[in-house]
């Protein structure tokens, strides 16, 4: 999650999937961004008004393993 606001990304996370093509890891990114943003009606805390203010997005990226940052 992160705010476009600030430019802050403070819940990052990498996560252990692999993916035979760029192709394949960003049409499972957008699934599960959006999953992510769904599921956020559910916390308190992400209020739609907490969302306007803060211009939260669900941000990923795909990179080939064992690539330089």
């Amino acid at each position: 999650m992160c705010s476009m606001s600030t430019g802050q990304c403070p819940s990052s996370s990498i996560s252990g999937w692999q993916f035979n093509s760029h192709y394949d890891c960003i049409n499972a990114g957008y699934g599960v961004a959006q999953k992510t943003f769904q599921n956020l009606a559910e916390l308190e805390e992400w209020d739609t008004n907490h969302i306007n203010e803060n211009k939260i997005v669900v941000k990923f990226e795909c990179r080939e393993v064992g690539a330089k940052v």
